[in-house]
């Protein structure tokens, strides 16, 4: 009976082993190297946030004690996510003013914005007379359901961001 194995130096065997450790070894020496050589290629959001340029189009907000109604965002929009409804002022009531003086004809019944669908052209703000419509510093408005995407400017919740979003300049951190 035959067995056919081969027989290794202690040279070889050796050999074999310098070859195995030091391939290893260059291996993890170029992760290292890469690991803690290189600059980090993400942030570690939220706590460090870029910084963005100054006309970044970001959520859109409606200050509704200046809308005055006139449609034109609607008409504007290439997607028709804004949906805006009103009625005439009833006659004989005091008919109140914008904070630039424009008469505000109309009584606002109905403001929405479906961001899901806004494109973020900013068409409609564009062509709001009053500037009531405006892109503001706010970004982080994700949702987990589309539903929860529209947004209606005449709620109390939304009326409440105000001071938030038109008051104050975004905070970021370098």
């Amino acid at each position: 009976m035959s067995t056919n194995v081969e027989t290794v130096s202690v040279k070889e065997y050796f050999h074999s082993l310098y070859e195995g450790v030091t391939s290893t070894v260059k291996g993890m020496w170029i992760t290292f190297k890469y690991v803690w050589g290189h600059k980090a290629v993400s942030i570690e959001y939220p706590e460090v946030r870029e910084v963005l340029p100054a006309n970044a189009r970001m959520r859109l907000f409606n200050d509704v004690d200046n809308c005055i109604s006139c449609n034109m965002c609607a008409i504007a929009c290439p997607v028709d996510c804004i949906y805006i409804s009103s009625v005439p002022r009833p006659a004989g009531q005091e008919v109140p003013k914008t904070d630039d003086g424009t008469p505000m004809r109309q009584v606002l019944t109905q403001y929405v914005i479906d961001t899901a669908l806004c494109c973020y052209c900013g068409l409609c703000t564009t062509v709001c007379p009053t500037e009531s419509l405006t892109h503001s510093n706010d970004y982080e408005f994700a949702q987990y359901t589309l539903g929860d995407m529209k947004y209606d400017y005449l709620s109390p919740e939304v009326i409440a961001w105000k001071p938030r979003i038109v008051g104050k300049e975004p905070v970021y951190r370098k």
